[in-house]
């Protein structure tokens, strides 16, 4: 017969037959009166699994183990590496269901942990019935299959804006850096509201093959200094030893670090943390493989700490995170001399230091133009804006959450969140003028000069400028003052170049330049 539902509630049900073998358990989570803007999903397990004093994951668990009063409460249950088995669904806005299957849990993440939200990670296993999650969670990406994913409460930005990190990371989407899709959602555990988290890729050699497509069995996964996920350390502690004991001012020791590093993507990696202002990084939160198919390369990840600190006084667009990111005497954390050595030595070679100069020029006046930024903030923030006043309301009220966070950092209203998100706008609008008087006085340049290109048919083909693909008819930027720039005519089919206007006596389709003032150039294409 029917069974009557007038609140949340959680079914689960198997078939029975004597002398059978019962069926596999299915469960649904039936979420009434309720109205979400975004994706649900609904996790089921035993109670006892999250909230069992002796075995629940998610709970501080025995007196004595752990100490109440100093974060994050080492000792505590979710601080073992513990899994239990869970029932995931995943739901459409629309309420159409995407994707249910058995799985495993963890507690997921390190000082977070303290949190009373915690983050958790999802495991699909063959021996719950499902060795992947397979269904398109994450649009945007080109596949959809799963080995595990994060609901992830957004680490330090907790209670503040809760998408720092996925504001970060998903700006340098088509960057050349690993970076992990994003999905934010309501999570519901058991029947009961657990509020917002941001469902993210889990960074892992499964994750890696998914976007670079190598041999998963033959991937290394470092983290900090060299400590090994995945694999083994040993070239990149050879490296690291060439590397301090040579200087790459000479261009045959760079040559060697630069057939082991992936150039490109290092220095978009430390554009990117430098321009967000990340200071939880780089002797934190940082994690880089390789491969027989790769070079070392970095991934970009965990970054709350983005567009200033909790717990530093705005503004926030004015820290010099280039010597930050360089310094050579840092304390333990957050910039050891460690850290910063590989950067340090490489900035000695003219090759590395210009196209690392040139790189952030390239990003300041394409993705981090201030139009373009605070449309993705304001695009990130509008998607979850319905949903921070469930979320604080069920979160604020806690009575065992830690006075550290009570008092110092969480928020708890609405307009609270939205000034804080506004903090961010307020940095974004503000930060490339300072950060480029950072290059300017780190490296002893003179100043700037724009750049005009034009393209005298756009049909007929582009231009390259540095690591830019330029095809509008015309685009202005800003380059630092005798730095070389790399500028390149590709024509299309039918076409071909014929030659440059404003630069004299200049016939070859590349070209180098140092600027010393404003220049304009022109690049004309003729029919072939």
């Amino acid at each position: 017969t029917p069974i009557t539902i007038s609140d949340n509630t959680v079914i689960r049900a198997k078939i029975f037959k004597a002398n059978h073998i019962p069926s596999r358990t299915e469960s649904r989570t039936y979420i009434t009166n309720t109205d979400h803007a975004l994706p649900i999903v609904t996790l089921v397990s035993n109670p006892d699994n999250f909230f069992d004093v002796n075995q629940g994951l998610y709970v501080y668990g025995p007196e004595g183990n752990y100490d109440p009063y100093i974060l994050p409460f080492f000792g505590a249950n979710f601080w073992n590496d513990w899994e239990r088995d869970v029932h995931f669904s995943f739901y459409e806005p629309n309420g159409e269901l995407g994707v249910a299957l058995d799985a495993g849990v963890k507690i997921f993440g390190n000082w977070s942990r303290g949190n009373d939200q915690r983050s958790m990670s999802i495991f699909a296993r063959g021996r719950y019935g499902f060795s992947d999650i397979e269904y398109p969670i994450f649009p945007q990406l080109d596949y959809d299959k799963f080995e595990a994913i994060v609901l992830r409460s957004s680490g330090n930005d907790w209670m503040r804006t809760n998408i720092k990190d996925v504001i970060a990371t998903s700006l340098m989407d088509g960057s050349g850096i690993e970076t992990q899709a994003y999905r934010s959602s309501i999570v519901y555990l058991n029947g009961e509201y657990w509020g917002l988290y941001n469902i993210r890729e889990k960074v892992n050699e499964h994750f890696l093959d998914d976007k670079i497509n190598v041999t998963k069995s033959e991937i290394n996964i470092l983290e900090r200094n060299g400590e090994i996920v995945k694999g083994t350390n040993q070239t990149y502690n050879e490296l690291i030893e060439f590397v301090t004991n040579n200087s790459l001012a000479n261009s045959a020791n760079y040559d060697v670090v630069a057939d082991q590093v992936d150039i490109d993507n290092l220095i978009a990696y430390q554009v990117a943390q430098i321009y967000l202002d990340n200071t939880d990084w780089p002797g934190n939160n940082i994690k880089f493989w390789n491969s027989p198919e790769t070079k070392w390369r970095w991934i970009l990840y965990d970054t709350d700490f983005s567009f200033g600190r909790p717990w530093d006084a705005p503004p926030f667009y004015d820290n010099d995170t280039l010597s930050f990111a360089l310094y050579a005497f840092g304390p333990g954390w957050p910039n050891p001399p460690w850290s910063t050595l590989l950067m340090r030595r490489l900035i000695e070679n003219t090759e590395f230091k210009t196209q690392f100069i040139n790189r952030f020029a390239d990003e300041s006046n394409t993705r981090f133009k201030v139009d373009s930024v605070r449309q993705h903030v304001e695009q990130v923030a509008a998607s979850v804006a319905p949903e921070i006043p469930q979320h604080f309301e069920y979160w604020s009220r806690w009575e065992n959450r830690s006075v550290y966070w009570q008092n110092q950092f969480m928020l708890s209203t609405y307009d609270e969140w939205v000034a804080e998100v506004d903090k961010i706008k307020e940095f974004t609008d503000n930060r490339i003028p300072y950060l480029t008087n950072h290059f300017i006085n780190y490296f002893g340049i003179d100043g700037t000069h724009n750049l005009t290109l034009n393209i005298n048919n756009t049909e007929a083909g582009s231009v390259q400028l540095n690591s830019l693909t330029l095809s509008d008819s015309s685009w202005q930027g800003e380059y630092f003052d005798n730095i070389p720039i790399s500028i390149e005519a590709i024509a299309n089919e039918g076409y071909v170049f014929s030659h440059w206007d404003g630069v004299t006596g200049e016939s070859s389709a590349a070209l180098t330049i140092s600027m010393t003032a404003d220049m304009t150039i022109q690049a004309v294409f003729i029919a072939q």
